[in-house]
């Protein structure tokens, strides 16, 4: 049973390089975002700040000196925000003797801030302590005498205006950066899709040499694909050579030796002797293991590049061969066979192995055989398939099934043949690295499962 770790598939490489694209933009405007936001805010208070230094200069303007250095008000106020209450604009005037306070600042309490220096200026932001933006401006204001008396304005700001531009500037500043980032990740997509695009007509080109309709990669492609695209042509012809060459080896050996045994075979006496019989037999014996044998080899050298076998074709076939063969039992053959079902290995395998194990089902079950053949994983039809033959007969026992996979041992010494059907189901599926079970069918008689694996 394979862990979660080996079912977890990896990202693609467009959602890789999407994600990617998608949280370096993230990052970027984030931070474009609060650059901006931060130089807002800085603007807004140095805007705020020369509003309040005009109203101080108004407050200068609208006040008198006495010769005692008694404040008076003199003119009214230009600004309307310092002549309406409430307005969040205050102003104060304070003088050694008195102070007077702008008409907007009726019922404000002022904080207690300490005075400056006459021509000194101090900007505040609010704090836990000091709720207001304030400025403070100190005048030295020289009397009739000569003699200097000080004079302190203070100028308050409620910040609640400058929260709701704020406030205004990041809903607005949000959705230009949300747009944006939208739009970028739309054409980041679209760049990848077009630049991803040679690499997914490499994946169907692959697909097709896989299902066996092309034999290379001819497409031209860019050129930092060409020399990934030159290695596989390359790897695919000399797979080719190498197959090649292996079943003209095998077919020259299988040459060779049919002549020095049909020598054989002609020297051995006309005679019906024990020891004649037991020659030929021995002859007749290392034929068939040859030709086995020499099979076999080919089937492990099989390509995975191998076009694909429609397994309802062969089942159709075989069932009608043995159905001729086996007219005198009257056998019900049913196939279960998975739609569209293709095997992607050497079609004599499948065959051997379909053949072997239905005609094992027509000897020995009682009038009844079941196919079914399915794939192992739905997903990739390429991994490979299951196939399940069950009959109706007398059945194997569980201590008998592993004996009866070994070459030469048949099931029911009254019926013919040489024992080796299920010894070369077991080569066949040993050499596609599959599985072979023995089991009771549900039909009463024996369940054979194979799978064979293609990738």
């Amino acid at each position: 049973m394979s862990t979660p770790a080996e079912k977890r598939r990896p990202l693609s490489l467009r959602l890789r390089l999407v994600l990617l694209a998608a949280a370096v933009l993230a990052v970027s405007l984030g931070l474009v975002g609060l650059a901006l936001d931060t130089a807002f805010h800085k603007s807004s208070e140095a805007s705020l700040q020369a509003r309040m230094e005009s109203m101080v200069y108004l407050m200068l303007a609208a006040t008198e000196v006495q010769d005692d250095g008694t404040l008076l008000k003199q003119n009214e106020l230009s600004d309307p925000k310092l002549g309406q209450p409430g307005s969040g604009a205050y102003a104060r005037v304070e003088g050694l003797r008195n102070q007077w306070l702008s008409p907007s600042a009726i019922g404000i309490t002022f904080p207690k801030l300490t005075s400056v220096s006459a021509g000194d200026t101090k900007f505040a932001v609010p704090t836990t302590d000091n709720l207001w933006y304030s400025l403070q401006y100190g005048v030295a204001w020289e009397l009739p005498d000569g003699d200097l008396t000080a004079v302190n304005v203070l100028v308050l700001t409620d910040p609640q205006e400058l929260q709701q531009e704020l406030k205004a500037f990041r809903g607005g500043l949000s959705r230009s950066l949300g747009a944006a980032g939208v739009i970028l990740v739309l054409a980041q997509l679209l760049f990848l899709t077009l630049g991803l695009r040679p690499l997914r007509k490499i994946t169907e080109d692959i697909a097709g040499i896989e299902s066996g309709s092309l034999q290379q990669l001819n497409d031209s492609y860019p050129k930092e694909l060409e020399p990934m695209v030159r290695n596989l042509n390359h790897l695919l012809d000399t797979e080719k050579a190498n197959q090649s060459r292996y079943r003209n080896a095998l077919d020259s050996l299988a040459h060779s030796l049919k002549t020095p045994l049909s020598v054989i075979r002609a020297s051995l006496p006309v005679d019906t002797s024990a020891k004649a019989s037991a020659v030929e037999s021995s002859v007749d014996d290392m034929q068939h293991l040859i030709a086995t044998r020499l099979h076999r080899a080919a089937a492990s050298t099989r390509s995975t590049m191998a076009q694909g076998v429609d397994v309802k074709t062969q089942i159709d076939r075989l069932i009608n061969s043995l159905q001729r063969v086996y007219s005198h039992k009257l056998i019900q053959m049913d196939a279960n066979i998975e739609p569209e079902l293709v095997f992607y290995g050497e079609n004599r395998d499948l065959l051997e192995v379909l053949g072997n194990l239905l005609d094992n089902a027509c000897k020995y079950g009682d009038g009844q055989v079941r196919v079914s053949a399915n794939t192992i994983d739905a997903s990739d039809p390429r991994v490979g398939i299951s196939i399940e033959v069950e009959d109706n007969g007398p059945g194997i026992a569980e201590h008998a099934a592993e004996q009866l996979l070994q070459r030469g041992v048949r099931g029911d010494e009254r019926v013919e043949g040489s024992g080796l059907g299920l010894a070369i189901v077991v080569e066949i599926v040993n050499a596609y690295n599959g599985e072979i079970n023995i089991a009771q069918s549900a039909l009463g008689g024996a369940l054979v499962k194979v799978i064979l694996r293609t990738r």
